[in-house]
C-alpha cells in the first residue's frame, strides 16, 4: 500500500512539474511576442523631403512680396511606413507649408512657417522654420525696352554697330520702393560670348539698377528678339 501510495505522489508531482514549465512557456512566449510587438509598433521611419515650396499667402491686389526663399526643407517621422512614404511624393502628399502674411504690415518681416493638414501620426520638422519676406505696396507700370550688348560679350578686335529688340515696352509689377530704383528694362542675350559675327535670337527681359543690379519685379513678357550687328575694328 505504501509503494503504491508513493507512485501516486511521484506521478502527481511529475504532473505539477509539467504544468508549471508549460506555463512557464506559455507566459514566456506571451510576454516575448508582446516585446516585438511594442518594438514593431514604436519603431520610427524619418524621410527627408528638400525644396518643399511654401504656400504664401497674402493680398495679392495691393501688395508685392520679394526677397524671400520659396522652398525649405522638411523632415517627416511615423511608424506607419506607407502614410510617410504617401507625404514624401509630391503627387500623393497632403500637408502643406504655409507662410501667412495676411496681418503683416508693409516692410520686412519674419514670418513663422506653419504646417497644414499633416495627417495624424507624422510630426515634422522645418528647416528653416520661419522666412524673411519684404512686403510693399503693390504698383505697375510701362516702361520701355532697351536692347543692352556688353563690351566683353563681344570678342577682340570687334565692336558693337548695332543692336535692336522687337519689343518697344512692356509692363513692369513691383513695389513702391523698388519700382523708383528702376533705371531701365534691358534685353540682353545672357548666354552670348565673344561674338564674332552678326546674331539674332532670344534676348532675357530684366528691370536693373542704375548700378546693373537686377531687380526683383515681374513682366509683362520676359523673353523678346535681339538683333546684334557688330564691325571688325582691326
Amino acid at each position: 500500500m505504501q509503494e503504491k501510495f508513493k507512485a501516486v505522489g511521484h506521478l502527481l508531482l511529475s504532473l505539477f512539474l509539467a504544468l508549471l514549465l508549460f506555463f512557464y512557456a506559455t507566459t514566456t512566449n506571451y510576454k516575448n511576442s508582446e516585446t516585438a510587438a511594442q518594438n514593431t509598433e514604436s519603431e520610427t521611419y524619418v524621410h527627408t523631403l528638400n525644396n518643399v515650396p511654401i504656400d504664401i499667402e497674402y493680398n495679392t491686389s495691393e501688395y508685392f512680396i520679394s526677397g524671400f526663399s520659396s522652398t525649405v526643407t522638411v523632415e517627416l517621422r511615423g511608424s506607419n511606413r506607407v502614410l510617410l512614404q504617401r507625404e514624401s511624393d509630391e503627387s500623393t502628399r497632403t500637408f502643406q507649408v504655409v507662410a501667412d502674411l495676411k496681418e503683416m504690415k508693409a516692410g520686412t518681416n519674419i514670418v513663422k512657417l506653419q504646417l497644414a493638414n499633416l495627417p495624424a501620426g507624422v510630426t515634422a520638422t522645418l528647416a528653416p522654420d520661419a522666412i524673411s519676406v519684404k512686403i510693399g505696396k503693390r504698383v505697375s507700370k510701362a516702361l520701355p525696352v532697351e536692347a543692352k550688348v556688353y563690351s566683353n560679350q563681344l570678342a577682340e578686335g570687334y565692336s558693337l554697330s548695332k543692336v535692336s529688340v522687337n519689343v518697344d515696352t512692356v509692363k513692369v509689377t513691383t513695389d513702391e520702393e523698388t519700382m523708383a530704383k528702376i533705371d531701365r528694362i534691358e534685353a540682353i542675350a545672357v548666354d552670348v560670348s565673344n561674338l564674332s559675327a552678326n546674331y539674332s535670337g532670344t534676348a532675357k527681359l530684366q528691370a536693373v539698377d542704375g548700378d546693373g543690379n537686377v531687380l526683383p519685379v515681374v513682366l509683362s513678357q520676359t523673353e523678346a528678339n535681339l538683333q546684334i550687328i557688330i564691325t571688325k575694328t582691326k
